[in-house]
């Protein structure tokens, strides 16, 4: 296939995906200008760098740094959708999600009749809530439920501190004896007694009911199946006193044993560090195609993972005609009619039509640094960012082949509009048979939130 038609339907595709993307993300976070604000918080913990900000539960902003601010506390700067209208009544407060106790920011508007506050200006915070402030009070609640049950536990010695618990039931056992004998052979007027009971309270209810049942005394009927339930009520909650002493259950456990507390408390904090990782993992995804002065069509898909904002991986796809070469020769010999024989030697070169990245890197501020696979050969870059602007520079050095020399590349982006930006190139800048070229390319450029954003309009 003609690699211009290639070319031009490639731009064509990406052109339906930016205005695709443009028309349904047009209010999500991630996408239009942003104004940075600034908050002191007394506590940090939780809170990381490139984390969203939220109004009414929709993202609509990040955090850029998060730095120390002497004595006072964390020093926050975060930037907001230049949509959103910040005034001198919005405040900011710090939330968690589910019983791990994953933190967000939220910003509460307020009221939206004052000015606008202007850039770099400063947004009171509040006190957090959420489960980490109901786990503070279920704390305290097991810490008092402890003190009842080490206050039961002394009421139940004597004066010598011997515990009481075994002459109780010592007593019982002799109640029971006695009650025993007592029945023993007096069933028949134990049985006439129960009747007469049975009878002078269907006699009174009866009554009561007559003479009564307007008046709030008529309700005297009820007082039985009340004072059973009570008294079930009492049973149920002393076997739970019982079991709370014994150390048996989950509470039992917490109250009896501290070592559990710990572990418990170890336990969760880990799991929720390990939760806090894994949400801030973030991606960016970059696709362009385009054309070089030399060898023709030029289209790659690269993928950057941070799973924290000093490290990354780069993942990738490059379809050109760079980088190793397969060199297969064949020999032909053709006898004529005369009976000379004729020798041909065909030597044919095969370019690697795809090709791969897979690098480790590591961003220091704006430099960042990286060395793997570039291009399905090994090789080591060097970048140079400009958040501000929407600028990325780089180096690469890779392909170190004999004859040509090594591909030296010096890579410029830049952001056009939204997602769209522009690439370009120079290769085999030190080449030895003077093969140098450049690449011209108009590409796309995705975060995870735009992705996500993306994804969530095609669930519904």
């Amino acid at each position: 296939m003609n690699p211009l038609k290639v070319g031009l339907l490639t731009l064509a595709a990406m052109a339906s995906v930016v205005v695709m993307s443009l028309k349904i993300t047009s209010n999500k976070s991630g996408f239009g200008e942003y104004v940075t604000y600034k908050t002191i918080l007394d506590d940090a913990s939780g809170i990381f760098e490139k984390s969203s900000i939220k109004v009414a539960g929709i993202n609509a902003g990040r955090i850029k740094k998060i730095q120390l601010n002497g004595s006072q506390g964390a020093l926050v700067t975060f930037e907001m959708l230049e949509e959103v209208k910040l005034t001198d009544k919005s405040r900011l407060k710090i939330k968690s999600v589910g019983f791990l106790g994953d933190k967000y920011l939220d910003i509460i508007l307020g009221d939206q009749s004052g000015e606008r506050l202007p850039p770099n200006s400063m947004i009171r915070s509040e006190g957090g809530q959420g489960f980490e402030e109901l786990g503070k009070d279920a704390g305290e609640v097991l810490k008092e439920v402890k003190e009842i049950a080490k206050t039961i536990k002394e009421a139940l010695r004597d004066e010598q501190g011997k515990n009481m618990v075994k002459e109780i039931i010592a007593n019982i056992h002799d109640i029971t004896g006695s009650l025993k004998r007592l029945s023993s052979g007096n069933e028949d007027k134990i049985n006439q007694i129960v009747d007469d009971v049975r009878a002078i309270s269907e006699q009174l209810a009866f009554e009561t009911d007559r003479y009564q049942k307007d008046s709030l005394m008529g309700d005297l009927s009820k007082i039985g199946p009340i004072l059973d339930k009570a008294d079930s009520a009492v049973s149920d909650l002393k076997i739970i006193i019982a079991d709370l002493k014994d150390g048996k259950g989950t509470v039992g456990k917490l109250l009896r044993d501290d070592a559990v507390v710990d572990q418990v408390s170890q336990t969760l904090s880990s799991v929720n560090r390990l939760v806090n990782r894994i949400n801030n993992i973030e991606a960016d995804i970059g696709l362009s195609t385009g054309a070089n002065t030399r060898t023709g069509t030029d289209t790659r898909f690269d993928m950057d993972i941070y799973p924290a904002p000093e490290r990354f991986f780069r993942l990738g796809i490059v379809t050109n005609e760079f980088g190793p070469q397969n060199q297969r020769e064949s020999d032909t010999y053709t006898t004529v009619n005369d009976g000379t024989t004729t020798h041909t030697n065909t030597r044919k070169i095969d370019h690697s039509n795809f090709k791969f990245n897979f690098q480790i890197g590591r961003r220091i501020q704006r430099f960042g640094l990286r060395a793997g696979l570039i291009e399905s050969t090994g090789g080591v870059g060097l970048d140079y960012f400009f958040p501000d602007w929407g600028i990325r520079t780089g180096v690469e050095l890779f392909d170190y082949q004999k004859e040509a020399g090594p591909n030296l590349r010096v890579i410029g982006e830049f952001k056009l509009w939204n997602v769209l930006f522009a690439r370009i190139a120079g290769e085999d800048l030190v080449s030895k048979s003077g093969a140098q070229s450049a690449t011209f390319s108009l590409g796309l450029r995705f975060s995870d939130q735009d992705l996500a954003a993306l994804v969530g309009i095609f669930a519904r």
